[in-house]
């Protein structure tokens, strides 16, 4: 997979436009978020097989238990990677829409690295939260 001739400028426009979006479980929650980016980076939904199909944090970790046996974040980060040629670079080394992993106490949560490359956007509440590269845990190149 690679990434489209214009992935900047379509990862900005996606970013807008979920950059006010309210989180909800099955529309805009931090896998759905990723996918949407990586799609709008490459054309390619790696989540096809996940939307539509939950509303709730409980029925999102039961589909995600079921795809890859696990329910969790990072299980179901490295099984699309795996499934779709993504491969695992280190924390420090990713780059602008790289896909990664944060880690905050027992939840984890997936986000895209920022367009200047040192901060993660993952969805919030009302919007997109921004923290730093370093408190992620895992990243793969997009």
């Amino acid at each position: 997979m690679s990434r489209l001739p214009d992935w900047q400028t379509r990862l900005s426009s996606y970013i807008v436009t979920c950059a006010h979006t309210r989180f909800k479980y099955g529309t805009l929650d931090c896998g759905l978020f990723a996918a949407g980016a990586i799609e709008s980076m490459t054309g390619i939904d790696v989540a096809a097989s996940l939307r539509g199909k939950y509303t709730t944090r409980t029925e999102a970790f039961a589909e995600i238990k079921a795809l890859c046996g696990f329910p969790t974040m990072e299980a179901v980060a490295q099984h699309l990677a795996e499934e779709h040629g993504f491969f695992e670079v280190p924390v420090l080394c990713a780059q602008r829409g790289d896909a990664v992993v944060l880690k905050s106490g027992r939840r984890s949560t997936l986000g895209i690295v920022a367009m200047h490359g040192t901060e993660v956007l993952t969805p919030y509440r009302h919007g997109l939260l921004r923290v730093p590269l370093s408190l992620a845990t895992h990243a793969y190149r997009i």
